[in-house]
């Protein structure tokens, strides 16, 4: 009875593992079309090489998300959409060569520009342009915006030179600072020297790794067994996370003061930036970087704050916004000695959530402020004057 006899072998090679193996694959095509997982190893698998784009950050063409947001942010839609146009941009599709009788903006900038988590219709973009576009009937304004999150000087630069001045814009509106601040007290590089790609070195071992995780069922084994949790700061999910950012943040070990840095060099870029505006007869709007660190008003957000953490340290909110100030002043100086104009946005925007759900980052009733303030101050200066 204990024995094996030939036929159950025969059996299990021609009955039992086919079974297994139809099994498998039924699942696998189950799973491929019911609940796929993303591949694990995608990143290493597809690992970018040097990046030699001119435009290393930008948006591509004619995406869209939509966005869940937490209820407890406040002033904000609980779903949102986010598109972008025939050009990589937000806004209505872009005509190129412009029409005659087309007033063309840009707005250039980083999250605070970009708005991710502001609805198509209420955005920057749509905002400026269906205000100006009430006040000057007899022409076609089209207000376009460049923002995208973590975007610093050196980017600005890079979309300015390399793509928006072919694009022939009227008016320029330049949102920077923020970040800038982040890579200053990160100790970025600034100077564009070549970085060792991130590719992983192949073997055997790693290209049974990458071949195994082709499959689906392999690649939940993974998830489970080998899991790698991306930082909630750096992570951008349908559904909003801020509670996960700010509780992550919080964790960290608080700095008595943030590293020494020199801004000179942010100054010299937003310099160039001018340079290149006045050297193609485009008109340069300024803004000073608007925050909600160290405010002492009611209401204000300091339960909110997750960019306080840079890197794997925290730092005191009156230290930031005293290096965000220095950098706002350098602008307004730049503004005045270059003869450009400037909006001090900073100074006119209250510090709490009637205006901002975080650190930075306008809810609807911030950005139905700002762009206000920005309309007016196109119209008085570029339409009436």
């Amino acid at each position: 009875m204990g024995l094996i006899s030939k036929s159950d072998i025969k059996s299990f090679f021609t009955i039992t593992i086919p079974m297994i193996v139809i099994m498998l694959v039924v699942v696998e095509i189950i799973l491929w079309k019911v609940a796929p997982v993303a591949d694990p190893f995608a990143k290493y698998k597809n690992a970018a090489p040097l990046n030699n784009q001119y435009i290393e950050s930008q948006f591509s063409k004619k995406v869209s998300y939509t966005f869940e947001i937490e209820s407890d942010l406040p002033l904000m839609d609980s779903s949102t959409t986010f598109t972008t146009n025939n050009m990589g941009f937000r806004g209505d599709s872009l005509i190129s060569p412009k029409p005659s009788n087309e007033y063309r903006i840009f707005l250039v900038g980083g999250s605070t520009t970009e708005n991710l988590f502001i609805d198509d219709k209420l955005g920057f973009e749509r905002q400026i342009q269906e205000k100006l576009q009430a006040e000057n009937p007899t022409k076609t304004i089209k207000v376009y915006n460049a923002g995208k999150s973590g975007d610093a000087s050196p980017d600005h630069l890079a979309m300015l030179g390399h793509r928006l001045v072919h694009l022939t814009p009227d008016l320029i509106i330049l949102f920077p600072g923020i970040n800038d601040l982040n890579r200053l007290a990160a100790g970025y590089d600034y100077l564009h020297y070549p970085v060792k790609s991130t590719e992983v070195e192949r073997n055997w071992k790693v290209d049974l790794k990458f071949f195994l995780s082709n499959f689906q069922l392999i690649r939940r084994l993974i998830n489970v067994m080998n899991p790698e949790e991306e930082s909630a700061r750096k992570a951008i999910f349908l559904s909003t996370n801020y509670k996960d950012k700010v509780k992550e943040v919080q964790s960290l070990p608080l700095e008595s003061s943030l590293p020494e840095f020199d801004i000179s060099i942010y100054e010299r870029n937003t310099q160039s930036f001018i340079g290149i505006c006045k050297s193609q007869n485009i008109d340069l709007l300024l803004l000073t970087q608007t925050f909600t660190w160290d405010s002492q008003e009611e209401n204000n957000l300091s339960n909110s704050h997750w960019m306080v953490g840079i890197g794997d340290k925290r730092y005191p909110e009156d230290e930031l916004a005293g290096r965000l100030g220095e950098m706002n002043q350098s602008i307004i100086d730049l503004a005045a000695k270059d003869s450009v104009n400037l909006l001090d946005l900073e100074s006119l925007i209250p510090k709490t959530n009637a205006y901002f759900y975080d650190d930075c980052h306008f809810n609807k009733g911030g950005v139905a402020y700002s762009t206000d303030l920005i309309s007016k101050t196109i119209q008085q200066t570029y339409f009436i004057n």
